[in-house]
């Protein structure tokens, strides 16, 4: 049997690449973990706080 001829093998230069960069042939995931994910939440809802807190010291501030 010959050599067959895979276009999507591992390691094939593109035509374009620098010689010998099989990097972009692996798959990347960008995959965010559940704590990842609860941490933004937490610290949008800080930030939300945060936000409130200010805008409720800037009317107390403010003259009547």
């Amino acid at each position: 049997m010959g050599t067959v001829y895979n276009a999507n093998a591992p390691g094939r230069l593109l035509p374009g690449k620098a010689s010998g960069t099989i990097s972009q042939a692996v798959p990347r995931t960008n995959s965010v973990t559940a704590s990842q994910a609860r941490a933004a939440r937490r610290r949008e809802a800080r930030r939300d706080e945060q936000a409130v807190a200010a805008w409720l010291r800037e009317l107390a501030g403010r003259t009547r």
